[in-house]
């Protein structure tokens, strides 16, 4: 049995080559283009003649990936972005799995992130699994921003092990501004589409807010240990958790009923902010047992259960 590689892109000049370079292990490399304007086509067309236009915008990728998967015409179908690349061993890996009667219908590849050329090994993005290996006809995707794989009733799954030598690379964020720019776009696409499905008197207030930050941030800090990635990891620890907030309030510019903000609920922020010092102070103490030993150790315990 033989691969399809889908490769789904846009003005993807920069990474193109590096992508396409390192699928040549495939018997066929579909690239779908979402209407780039650089030079992007012209490089892709040195590894392959099978390069369609998605034939329209569209400012993520869910919504192409159904399209691109109906190009593909072998057995295995291995789906990517223009920022990803696949190593040498994880290519000799998924051969092996096409050779293999045993094998799954379906694989969760290990990501492994790197954001401004540095390996994010904690911050909840690694092993960052992601469904991209599968037979023809068994998985597919809705059109909703970040949505979760489709995948048939009857079919199989498997995740490769968390190995660094076999993991998906991913050429993430290059920097402050690109992650800013995409957090931005990603928010205003992730507002737009829960626009419809809620109520026209939707409302707010800074409670509500601060719970939507707090649960990601002490998770992405404290319980995946986001401060092992340095400041990295305590900067998008902040970024991420705030994304939902971001999301909220584009969503209440939307419906535009600012006036139903509720803003004078003291009683119940007060609350809410000795809640979120009493998560802090947990984490903190249980930080501080991870560095401590003997006396200190049990003193440390004693003032967490107080």
């Amino acid at each position: 049995m033989f691969i399809s590689v889908v490769l789904i892109i846009k003005n993807a000049q920069d990474t193109v080559l590096r992508v396409l370079d390192s699928v040549q292990f495939a018997k066929e490399i579909i690239v779908v283009d979402i209407e780039s304007t650089d030079e992007t086509i012209k490089l892709a067309k040195r590894y392959t003649n099978k390069i369609y236009s998605y034939g329209k915008e569209s400012r993520f990728v869910e919504p192409v990936r159904n399209f691109a998967l109906a190009k593909a015409k072998e057995d295995w179908i291995l789906v990517l972005d223009g920022d990803e690349e696949v190593s040498p061993a994880l290519a000799k890996k998924l051969l092996s799995l096409t050779a293999n009667e045993q094998a799954a219908d379906a694989y969760y590849l290990p990501r492994k992130n790197l954001v401004s050329g540095y390996f994010m090994r904690h911050t909840g993005w690694w092993p960052d699994y992601q469904l991209r290996f599968f037979r023809k006809g068994v998985v597919s995707w809705s059109e909703q921003i970040h949505a979760q794989p489709i995948i048939a009733d009857n079919a199989t799954t498997a995740k490769l092990a968390a190995d660094e030598t076999i993991a998906l690379l991913h050429h993430n964020y290059a920097n402050t501004h690109d992650y800013i720019a995409r957090l931005n776009r990603y928010t205003d696409i992730e507002a737009e589409q829960k626009k419809p499905q809620v109520a026209t008197d939707f409302s707010i207030s800074h409670s509500s807010l601060l719970r939507d930050f707090a649960d990601d941030f002490f998770r992405r800090l404290f319980a995946f240990q986001g401060y092992k990635d340095g400041v990295r990891g305590f900067y998008l620890s902040v970024m991420q958790a705030a994304y939902q907030m971001t999301v909220k309030m584009k969503l209440f510019d939307l419906l535009g009923n600012q006036d139903k903000a509720d803003v004078s609920d003291t009683k119940q922020l007060v609350q809410d902010l000795r809640h979120f010092r009493k998560e802090l102070n947990y984490w903190i103490h249980d930080l501080e047992l991870q560095e401590s030993h003997g006396l200190a150790r049990w003193w440390i315990k004693l003032k967490r259960k107080l």
